[in-house]
């Protein structure tokens, strides 16, 4: 099922190394995870989302803020039976570890993302899956060997999408729902726009079913900082937002996702 990111050959595993038979090699980290990342096709120094950012992520997951999130997703799985699933964009692998726990009867669960940070935290939490550092835009995954693609957030390429995936396979996409953060949104734009949740219309695949969960939470000021640090927020605070955020010990948040199930025709 993984690939030879450089001849998409077969790679096989063996003594904690990856190979294909035409002699290219990829050590498996400490950790679990292995780095199929070719240096060509990497963009930046350090790609993907920063150690800080996925540190925050880390924290502010761990107090089970998203657990509903996690439950819809694994849900969806289990009513769709399936057997060979890839988290796309895992990051630190708080939703590959509650898919590979609950998901007991699938055959294999694989992690991807870019940031090797990310990848290194989640072989660290999550032993049961496999996890690669790799581009979602060049996945080191076979043709037709995914029967389900959970993405949260996560963008990819349609062609690798279709690629990976065997006939009606399924493709789970988690978006923000439209007033999702929006009191924090709301300190740091003046004109406040809701996001489209109008779903995709992506070739190749037809969309299923669409459902939306929504949850208020009370954040204690470390879960707010955190919360501001693991989103595209964090590059936008202004004074208002710096001086909410000391302002008070605890906060209200609002959470709306919407997840989208997607199959392949």
């Amino acid at each position: 099922m993984i690939i030879c990111p450089i001849c998409q050959s077969a790679l096989s595993l063996q003594n904690k190394q990856w190979s294909c038979d035409k002699g290219h090699c990829f050590d498996q980290a400490k950790e679990g995870y292995t780095n199929l990342l070719a240096v060509q096709h990497k963009h930046s120094k350090q790609p993907g989302d920063s150690k800080a950012m996925l540190q925050a992520r880390q924290h502010f997951l761990n107090q089970g803020h998203f657990a509903f999130l996690a439950t819809a997703i694994n849900k969806m799985l289990s009513q769709y039976s399936a057997q060979n699933i890839v988290d796309l964009g895992c990051g630190e692998g708080y939703y590959t570890q509650t898919i590979s726990k609950q998901q007991s009867n699938a055959n294999s669960v694989i992690g991807i993302d870019i940031a090797k940070d990310g990848i290194r935290m989640a072989a660290k939490r999550c032993k049961q899956a496999q996890f690669f550092v790799a581009s979602n835009h060049r996945l080191p995954i076979a043709d037709n060997s995914i029967d389900f693609t959970v993405r949260v957030f996560a963008p990819s390429d349609n062609q690798e999408l279709l690629r990976i995936s065997k006939p009606k396979a399924y493709l789970l996409k988690v978006v923000p729902g439209a007033m999702h953060l929006s009191k924090l949104r709301t300190l740091l734009y003046k004109d406040l726009q809701a996001h489209s949740e109008q779903a995709e219309d992506m070739p190749g695949w037809q969309l299923l079913e669409q459902q939306k969960i929504a949850q208020l939470a009370t954040l204690n000021r470390p879960d707010m900082n955190a919360l501001c640090m693991m989103t595209p927020f964090a590059w936008k605070k202004n004074k208002e937002l710096e001086q909410h955020l000391n302002s008070q010990d605890d906060f209200e948040m609002n959470f709306e996702f919407v997840l989208q199930v997607y199959q392949r025709q």
